[in-house]
C-alpha cells in the first residue's frame, strides 16, 4: 500500500511546519517509504488526493493541517472503497479529529496508523446547490451550514483577530467573538425545511432563520457542541436551526449553546435526517467545514454513511 502524504505547512500561522518536521524525521528513521505534496494555494489538497485516489489501487492518504485542508483532500478522493484517509491535526481548531475521537497530536496519530490497516468506517456529509445553473455539491466531514455560523467562517478565513489568537494557541475563539458581532448586524430570512428521516418527511415553514447547520460530529468553530449527541458514525446527520427569536435572546442563549445545554430551549431546533432541503427567502451564506462555498437561497444537506475508512484510533 502507497504511503501519500498531503501537507499544509502554513496551517496555525505557519507552526505546522516543525510538526511536519517531526513527522518526516519519524519517516525516515523508520524506513518508511512515502511520497508528500505540499499545498502552496486554494484546492491544491484537492487535486493531490484526486490524483492518488483514481488508479484502483490501495492508498494511505494522510492529510496534515487544520479543518480546511482535510476538507479539500476529502473532496479530492476519488475511490473510498480503496483509501485509507488520516487526518494529522496541524490547524487551530481541529474539530473533524476531536469530533471523530482521534486522540494525540499529528506524530502520535501517525504512529498508531502505521501499524495495522485495521480502521473505523465513518459517515460524510453532503452539501448540495445551483451554482451557474448547474448542480453542485460539496462533501463535508464535520458540518455545512447556511446563515449566521457560515458568514463567521467566512470572516475568520480573513480575520486578522484569528492570526494573533493563534500566536497564543487561542485561534479558536475567534469564531465565538465573531459570532457575536454577526448576531446583532447579519440579516435573518424566512425559510422552508424539508426533512427526510427513517422514510418519513416532514415540511417546517421557519420565520426568522439566524442559521441553520448540518452536523456530522457534535461540535464546530473550534468546539463550540451544536449537536451534542451527534456522532460520525450514527448513520445520519443532525440539522441545528436557529429561528424566531430575537438578537437579543439568541445573544441570551449563546452561553447555553457553548456548553450543549441549548437541546428544547424555544428557537434551538435539533433534528436527525438523511436528508434536508432548505430554501430561503433570501440568498445566505453557505460553508462547508468552514470553507466559504458562496451565497445561495436553495440548498441541501444529507448524510453519505459509513463512506470514509479512517486510521489512528
Amino acid at each position: 500500500m502507497k504511503n501519500v502524504f498531503i501537507v499544509n505547512k502554513a496551517s496555525r500561522t505557519g507552526k505546522a511546519a516543525e510538526t511536519w518536521k517531526n513527522v518526516e524525521a519519524f519517516l525516515k528513521d523508520e524506513n518508511i517509504s512515502y511520497e508528500v505534496h505540499f499545498t502552496n494555494k486554494a484546492y491544491d489538497a484537492t487535486a493531490f488526493a484526486k490524483a492518488a485516489t483514481s488508479k484502483a489501487e490501495d492508498v494511505a492518504l494522510f492529510v496534515m493541517g487544520g479543518d480546511g485542508t482535510l476538507n479539500e483532500a476529502l473532496n479530492g478522493i476519488e475511490d473510498f472503497e480503496h483509501t485509507l484517509y488520516t487526518p494529522l491535526p496541524s490547524g487551530s481548531a481541529n474539530d473533524f479529529v476531536k469530533g471523530i475521537g482521534l486522540e494525540g497530536d499529528a506524530l502520535n496519530i501517525l504512529k498508531i496508523a502505521l501499524k495495522s490497516n485495521s480502521f473505523k468506517r465513518l459517515d460524510i456529509g453532503k452539501v448540495t446547490y445551483e451554482s451557474g445553473g448547474k448542480e453542485e455539491s460539496r462533501l463535508f466531514g464535520v458540518s455545512s451550514g447556511i446563515g449566521v455560523d457560515a458568514y463567521v467562517c467566512l470572516q475568520a478565513l480573513t480575520s486578522k483577530l484569528k492570526t494573533f489568537l493563534n500566536r497564543f494557541g487561542l485561534g479558536s475563539a475567534t469564531y465565538g467573538i465573531l459570532t457575536v458581532g454577526d448576531i446583532f448586524t447579519m440579516p435573518f430570512s424566512d425559510a422552508v425545511i424539508t426533512r427526510y428521516f427513517n422514510g418519513t418527511k416532514e415540511v417546517r415553514n421557519i420565520k426568522g432563520a439566524i442559521f441553520a447547520a448540518a452536523m456530522n460530529c457534535r461540535a464546530e468553530g473550534g468546539g463550540i457542541p451544536m449537536a451534542p449527541k451527534a456522532t460520525a458514525d450514527s448513520g445520519y446527520l443532525t440539522a441545528f436551526v436557529a429561528h424566531d427569536i430575537s438578537r437579543f435572546k439568541c445573544f441570551a442563549l449563546l452561553p447555553l449553546l457553548v456548553v450543549g445545554k441549548h437541546e428544547g430551549k424555544k428557537g434551538f431546533d435539533l433534528l436527525n435526517f438523511d436528508k434536508i432541503e432548505i430554501e430561503m427567502k433570501d440568498k445566505m451564506c453557505v460553508h462547508a467545514d468552514g470553507e466559504h462555498v458562496g451565497f445561495f437561497n436553495r440548498i441541501s444537506f444529507e448524510c453519505m454513511p459509513q463512506i470514509l475508512k479512517v486510521r489512528g484510533f
